[in-house]
């Protein structure tokens, strides 16, 4: 099952501020995907300026009295209004595993990207099948559809006895990006095609773009514990393809939220956490080989911050940081967009 510990962060230094170029043809090790360019720079850790806390937990008894336990926490922008999905649980056990309970999955918005309002309706996807606490929705991964449409993949917890359960990868859709309906399961635990299989699989990022679905999961409770996996298709219901993702023919060790941000037509940064390492880190990623990362180009070290995900917005110019800290309560942290000329 799906430790439900918080652990604390003391993330390493590394050189800030690279530029894309330089390092792009690293996004893959197939000599088939064509060159990629980007211009943009990923901010070094002296640009980002904190904005404070933008939302905290609830109160005693509110579903989210406890804002950790688990990997939902997505960031979109959608039609001027920005979504933060998190996770929220309302309980807690010391029993077996001390393990948070009824976790779910609710939002915030905010006009501007940095005050924030929680949806009086939250939360907006639940997962209880059979009224156990530990099941739930306990992870995220959301992207928006070839309809416009706000696409939601979770992990659900489902009871597998009277002390453990075991995870599937379902799927959400919402016109509205609050009100969601359920399509059922899109990457099954049992099925022996997909990579990890066997216990537990936890969506942590999806993207769709250029008609391809691509999902990057974490499996648990198998040999593939803890390393980032990818499934992709052309249907968001058949993600037909699935393997073990590889940076420089090396499997990548995750635990973690992740997020990602378009940068090119066929580039995309890759943001990962790992609470059990220490560490968090953005990767390339090319869209011809989602399975194939670049090495990471840059790491941050925040006092604050727990684990983070990044948001580029382009018409405002300006890179957000959304972070979970160590208090049970989530910032950002905001920087500018820089373009590197060239010569």
């Amino acid at each position: 099952m799906m430790p439900n510990r918080h652990y604390l962060l003391h993330w390493q230094r590394i050189v800030p501020f690279i530029l894309f170029a330089i390092l792009i043809n690293a996004c893959s090790n197939s000599a088939s995907s064509p060159p990629l360019e980007s211009n943009i720079k990923i901010p070094s850790q002296s640009d980002w300026v904190d904005q404070g806390i933008i939302f905290e937990a609830g109160t005693k008894g509110e579903w989210d009295y406890y804002l950790w336990g688990g990997f939902a926490f997505s960031a979109i922008k959608k039609d001027g209004t920005y979504y933060l999905y998190y996770q929220g649980s309302s309980d807690y056990r010391t029993e077996f595993d001390e393990s948070v309970l009824w976790r779910a999955i609710g939002v915030a918005t905010s006009n501007d990207g940095v005050h924030f309002s929680k949806y009086e309706n939250s939360p907006i996807l639940t997962w209880f099948p059979n009224q156990y606490g530990e099941e739930g929705a306990v992870s995220s991964g959301v992207t928006i559809g070839e309809q416009d449409e706000t696409i939601l993949f979770y992990g659900a917890n489902t009871q597998e006895s009277d002390i453990t359960v075991n995870a599937d990868i379902r799927v959400a859709s919402s016109i509205d990006g609050f009100g969601f309906t359920d399509l059922g399961v899109v990457l099954d635990r049992t099925d022996r095609s997909v990579w990890g299989s066997g216990d537990e699989i936890f969506v942590v990022d999806a993207i769709y773009d250029q008609g391809q679905w691509i999902v990057y999961y974490i499996p648990n409770g198998s040999l593939e514990s803890g390393m980032l996996g990818v499934a992709y298709g052309n249907k968001f219901d058949a993600l037909n393809k699935s393997s073990v993702v590889t940076s420089g023919n090396k499997t990548i060790s995750v635990w973690g939220t992740a997020g990602h941000v378009k940068l090119g037509r066929d580039l995309y940064a890759l943001v990962l956490n790992n609470v059990r390492e220490n560490r968090t880190e953005v990767r390339l990623m090319s869209l011809q080989s989602p399975d194939r990362l670049s090495e990471p180009i840059v790491e941050y070290q925040f006092d604050d911050v727990q684990q983070a995900v990044l948001l580029l917005d382009e018409e405002t110019q300006t890179w957000f940081l959304y972070y979970r800290t160590f208090e049970n309560s989530y910032g950002v942290k905001l920087a500018p967009v820089e373009i590197e000329t060239t010569q």
